[in-house]
């Protein structure tokens, strides 16, 4: 005897409940419940009380929308700024000008006439 999909609607949206129990909500209801609560629409307890969830889950459920998706894995993010300092020296001739990136631990000299699309291809590699 195979067990049937069973499934109840909620705000519009038909949320399946597999064998054991379990509630599956779809990424387009979790999008809507955030849109709603954003817009001051719906409350963290009328979700609760409506869905029958904890108040983690339906914060759960924003940080999933805000992420773009569940994400298994933890990455760290970490951005990197690059501080571009020109300095003009109408006593040197161009032919001996260089361009200097700098950072913690490394330095790149690289000559007055070198691509700018190289350049920022070098300094995207550098962050």
């Amino acid at each position: 005897m195979a067990l049937e999909a069973r499934s109840f609607e909620v705000y519009g949206f038909t949320i399946e409940i597999h064998a054991g129990g379990r509630r599956v909500w779809p990424p387009s209801f979790k999008r809507f419940i955030n849109d709603k609560m954003d817009r001051g629409e719906l409350s963290v307890g009328e979700v609760m009380k409506t869905c029958n969830v904890s108040q983690s889950l339906v914060y759960k459920w924003r940080g999933d929308v805000r992420r773009g998706g569940r994400v298994k894995a933890k990455i760290k993010e970490e951005r990197m700024f690059s501080e571009v300092i020109v300095q003009e020296d109408p006593s040197v001739p161009d032919s001996l000008s260089e361009i200097v990136l700098r950072g913690k631990q490394l330095e790149i000299t690289l000559p007055a006439s070198y691509p700018v699309s190289d350049l920022v291809s070098v300094i995207h590699a550098l962050s």
